[in-house]
Parts: structure tokens; C-alpha cells; sequence
């Protein structure tokens, strides 16, 4: 899967702007502080309002790891990560708010969104599960080779929705609130559907313990 255009080369393009822009607010918001302190005008000692460079930088460093950690479970290649990541963060310097920046739900959402659209050109459904699997697997202790193969039989048995639900709860580790957030849906209904999607697990991995 490639997208159309390099979504990392504009990226960098973005970052580059973010810091240059930032490097050039630096001397004014010390003067500013410098001017509040001598009690010109505004009140001494306020903090300036956060520019939109400044809003993305913060953003940029605190949710990327996030991000690509949502996008690892899904995707086994490491450049479509970094791509879809990179697109993820091109469309949130377009749409950022300083005064009120987007949170990770939002972010993972747009995740989402990109990964339906990439899977609209390219379907792997069977690379999408392995890669789920590996990722379950990830974050407990190592299992047998055995375990692994049944997880990944039994994840298969999962409807898409079911999947997502399974993901953004034990591997990005979201409480069902944000789970809500990112799906558009009720935190009851997150709820039902990640029941539903253990039970299925469940039998299916019971089933395979008793054919051993």
C-alpha cells in the first residue's frame, strides 16, 4: 500500500515551519515578558497565548508514540505506519486551534479514518489480523507458538467493529469513554460489543483447549 503523495515529506515540511516559526516567536514573547514586567500593559507575569506552532509541537511529542502505536496493530509494514502517522499529523496542523488543540481520541479517530481509506485500495484483512495478533501477544508475556496461532484463528472470528473495539481497549488502552469518543457511539455500546467480542474469543479459545 502507498499513498498517492509522501505524506512524511509533508510532514517535515510542517515540522520545519512549526520550528522556525517557533524560533522566531521566542524573542518576542521575551520581550513581551520583559515589557509585562515593567507594567506597561496586560498583567505582569501573564503568560502569552500560546501560538498554533507551539500548540502542534506539544501535540506532535506527546501523541505521536500513541499513534503509531494504534497503527503497529494493524499494519506489520513499518513505512505505512510512518506514513499513515505522518498524514494523521499533516491534517491536524491544518486543522489545529490553538486555544483548543485536539486530544488523542481525536487523533486515533483520524487513524481510523486514514487506514479505511487505505484499505479501500488495498485489502489485507489477513495481514491486518496478523498483525493484531502480534500485538495482543505484545503486550503480555510471550506466547507459545501454539497460543499464538489459536489467538490469531480466534480474533479472525471477530467482526470489524468487534476487532476495534478489542484494539483501542487493550492496545491503546483507552477507558470505554474514550473508547466512545473515538467510535461516535455510547460508552454502554462499547461496553456490549467488547462483551460480546470476549465471549466469542473465549469459546473459541476453549474450544481450541479442548481439541488439543
Amino acid at each position: 500500500m502507498r499513498l498517492r503523495s509522501d505524506p512524511r515529506a509533508r510532514l517535515r515540511v510542517v515540522l520545519a515551519e512549526v520550528d522556525g516559526r517557533i524560533a522566531r516567536e521566542r524573542p518576542h514573547a521575551t520581550r513581551t515578558r520583559a515589557t509585562g514586567a515593567s507594567g506597561a500593559t496586560g498583567a505582569p507575569g501573564a503568560p502569552a497565548p500560546r501560538s498554533k506552532a507551539v500548540a502542534f509541537r506539544i501535540l506532535f511529542d506527546e501523541h505521536l508514540p500513541r499513534v503509531r502505536r494504534h497503527l503497529s496493530c494493524f499494519l506489520d509494514d513499518r513505512s505505512e505506519v510512518e506514513e499513515i502517522a505522518a498524514d494523521v499529523f499533516v491534517v491536524a496542523w491544518k486543522k489545529l486551534q490553538p486555544e483548543n488543540p485536539m486530544g488523542i481520541t481525536w487523533l486515533i479517530r483520524t487513524a481510523d479514518n486514514k487506514l479505511r481509506d487505505a484499505a479501500r485500495r488495498d485489502r489485507s484483512k489477513r495481514r491486518a489480523i496478523d498483525a493484531l495478533t502480534r500485538g495482543l501477544q505484545e503486550t503480555s508475556d510471550a506466547l507459545h507458538p501454539l497460543e499464538a496461532l489459536a489467538l490469531r484463528e480466534a480474533i479472525v472470528t471477530l467482526s470489524a467493529r468487534e476487532r476495534q473495539v478489542v484494539v483501542l481497549t487493550y492496545w491503546d488502552e483507552l477507558s470505554a469513554g474514550e473508547v466512545a469518543q473515538v467510535l461516535r457511539c455510547s460508552a454502554a455500546a462499547v461496553w456490549t460489543t467488547l462483551t460480546r467480542a470476549r465471549a466469542k474469543l473465549r469459546r473459541q479459545l476453549e474450544a481450541k483447549e479442548a481439541d488439543a
